[in-house]
């Protein structure tokens, strides 16, 4: 079992990460109602980030690893820009090559990782 149980934290940061992306709407600042959403995607991709770094520092026996949840918080992250840049519809033709690199390098990594164990 985990020593610190971050499930409840991380509900709270997501609504937080919401909540900071509607307020950002509604005040009309650079987003529109269309890009709550990847606003709140790229927001909760660097508290999953963040989060990596405290499973880094406090490994646990049967949790998944901080490689494996930094990868998450980085798919999280890219998933939310290329959805906002395809709402803003900007560097539209290059979106999915962009997504398939990122995903492409954190395969590889795993791959490095699993075949030096």
């Amino acid at each position: 079992m985990p020593k610190r149980p971050v499930g409840v934290l991380s509900l709270g940061i997501l609504i937080l990460a919401l909540a900071v992306s509607a307020t950002a709407f509604v005040t009309n600042m650079l987003i529109d109602i269309s890009e709550i959403f990847s606003l709140t995607f790229i927001l909760f991709g660097f508290w999953i980030i963040v989060l990596s770094g405290i499973r880094a520092a406090n490994q646990e026996q049967y949790g998944g690893g901080a490689f494996n949840t930094f990868s998450g918080g980085i798919l999280i992250t890219t998933l939310g820009v290329v959805w906002l840049l395809y709402v803003r519809a900007l560097l539209v033709e290059y979106l999915l090559p962009a997504l398939l690199l990122i995903i492409g390098i954190l395969v590889a990594v795993a791959g490095i990782r699993a075949w030096r164990k």
